[in-house]
């Protein structure tokens, strides 16, 4: 594979500057949505200072990865127990999606830190995360 520079993954976590702009319009501004909206902002900005120099194991990579988690679960839980998903095959996709880019993201950078593998899976998981972000605020 062709080697990938980290600064991808600044640019596809920029997304989630997207996803905060479609809650500003959108959403219906109720106390998880709001969380969900600041977690997002958050995430974004410990992501951005971690990508700029990826440290693996760094106090930054480990705020990183807990803010990104619990946003994941917090943000798909909400929409699963909220949003009438059930109609939404497509949300449930991109869920499994998000799992398995996850793991093969996981898997790559124990391998190999920062391997042009670990950083493709990594973007994939971004990319999936902000298709899965728009359905929280519907």
């Amino acid at each position: 594979m062709k080697p990938m520079n980290p600064y991808t993954l600044r640019i596809t976590s920029g997304l989630i500057l997207v996803t905060f702009a479609y809650f500003i319009k959108n959403s219906k501004k109720n106390i998880h949505e709001i969380v969900i909206g600041s977690m997002m902002l958050l995430l974004f900005f410990c992501s951005q200072l971690f990508w700029r120099d990826p440290i693996r194991r760094s106090i930054i990579h480990r705020l990183d990865a807990f803010i990104a988690k619990i946003t994941i679960i917090y943000s798909i839980l909400y929409t699963i127990l909220t949003k009438h998903v059930e109609k939404y095959w497509f949300y449930f996709t991109i869920v499994g999606c998000i799992a398995i880019a996850f793991y093969a993201s996981n898997y790559y950078s124990s391998k190999d830190w920062c391997c042009p593998h670990h950083i493709f899976c990594h973007c994939l998981l971004h990319i999936f995360c902000f298709a899965a972000s728009l359905y929280v605020f519907i």
